[in-house]
């Protein structure tokens, strides 16, 4: 099987038509936000009450984050190969009803006096699959509403609806957590999901999806999307980039509620509210991505941006020591890191859909999503068992000195030099 790079008529530039005036992409832009919101409570939410109702440590922390992620590892190819064979919006509409139902169990489970950490890690792992559906889908649908072209932009703008509304989002399961029981905290997240669903609904949009007498075979499609993958030099060092970047992440997440709650001897309130400063750090980023694009250049703003996460994530291990209070400084890691990440995502979001063909851009993001995501859950796991054997703060350390060095894969390869997208990274193919 072939999987050959988009030709000259893929490569038509769409319409100049600002984004925000095109109706499919206002109501993905919706849509986004929404969901955006439902992650950010899961996401905050639900270790609070593994750690503070359940007595979860560091390593059952661990376990959780990595449950989160593991259907990037081990559903992530095959959900790619079915993301090129179906409709993406009624696949993204289907994980968003899921989750919904998923994350509503848990309060529900509460009140009814049933809650256990054996049901915690059973949502996590079926919120999941579904999560792995949605991203895997959504990559692939948003040629199909802005062009190939514009991608860049529309990720941009996508990530400010997600991160903007999850300012809001935040203060709001503060505020909830102050106020009630920390599973009850998750109604927000269920009702984010199904307004994301029922915004999903009403895009109308051509899906380039081929007939299922066009179809190659099943692992053969998957076989040919992880190789093409792995042997193209630019998506090599994008993925191995992302997986250490991500390593880093899971890594030190494993400790850093642990930390900020056992350790520092914050609330479950107060912890919550430093997600503000990241959705702020992610807010800003979102807008000024396409300036520091157009200043550094793809190349310099991945490698500079992975160098300067280091001393941002230092802010963290650091913060007992530093001047006036350490959930300052914990809100300005937040801030940076969050900042950081998205604006090095903006600044890849463009590249594999102009490197792939249209009918196999859900199994070559699936292919690159099963290192970036998929080493997530090992992570995790690995986090969690040596904060438990060294404890939480060599945790955070290591997270600090990896974030750094997801730059080095850019740095040495041919991305290293790319001030724009050339035309060299689409005029190539591999068998």
């Amino acid at each position: 099987m072939t999987l050959r790079i988009r030709n000259d008529a893929e490569r038509r530039l769409p319409t100049a038509e600002p984004l925000m005036r095109l109706s499919a992409f206002r109501k993905l832009w919706m849509a986004s936000a929404f969901e955006g919101v439902g992650d950010e409570a899961g996401r905050v939410v639900i270790p609070i009450v593994a750690v503070s109702m359940l007595g979860a440590g560091a390593l059952e922390v661990g376990i959780i984050n990595a449950l989160g992620t593991s259907a990037f590892l081990v559903l992530g190819l095959p959900i790619g190969v079915w993301v090129d064979r179906l409709r993406r919006r009624r696949l993204m509409i289907t994980a968003d009803v899921i989750r919904a139902l998923v994350v509503l169990s848990v309060p529900a489970a509460y009140l009814a006096g049933g809650m256990t950490l054996g049901h915690l890690l059973v949502c996590v792992a079926l919120i999941s699959v579904a999560d792995a559906v949605f991203t895997t889908a959504h990559g692939a649908f948003v040629p199909s509403v802005v062009g190939r072209d514009r991608i860049s932009d529309a990720h941009a703008r996508l990530q400010s609806a997600a991160s903007a509304v999850a300012v809001g989002s935040a203060s709001l399961t503060g505020a909830l957590l102050s106020a009630t029981a920390a599973p009850l905290a998750l109604v927000t997240a269920g009702i984010a999901y199904t307004l994301s669903a029922l915004a999903l609904r009403s895009i109308k949009v051509i899906e380039d999806v081929k007939p299922p007498r066009e179809h190659d075979p099943f692992w053969g499609a998957a076989r040919a999307g992880l190789s093409f993958t792995i042997h193209h030099p630019v998506l090599r060092g994008l993925f191995l980039s992302g997986m250490i970047l991500n390593a880093a992440t899971m890594f030190g997440s494993a400790a850093t509620a642990v930390y900020a709650l056992s350790v520092l001897g914050l609330s479950p309130a107060v912890f919550a509210l430093l997600s503000t400063f990241a959705a702020l750090g992610g807010l800003a980023a979102s807008f000024a991505a396409p300036a520091v694009l157009t200043l550094l250049g793809i190349g310099k703003t991945r490698i500079l941006g992975g160098v300067a996460c280091a001393p941002a994530v230092a802010l963290t291990p650091l913060a007992p020591v530093l001047p006036w209070f350490p959930e300052l400084w914990l809100g300005v890691s937040s801030f940076g890191w969050a900042f950081l990440v998205v604006v090095i995502s903006v600044a890849g979001a463009g590249i594999i859909p102009r490197i792939a063909s249209s009918g196999a851009l859900g199994t070559v993001m699936a292919s690159n999503r099963l290192f970036v995501l998929g080493v997530m859950p090992v992570a995790s796991l690995a986090g969690g068992a040596v904060a438990t054997w060294i404890g939480v703060l060599p945790v955070l350390w290591i997270w600090a000195l990896l974030a750094g060095v997801s730059a080095v894969p850019i740095a040495i390869s041919p991305m290293r030099t790319w001030t724009a997208f050339p035309e060299g990274s689409e005029s190539s193919s591999l068998n």
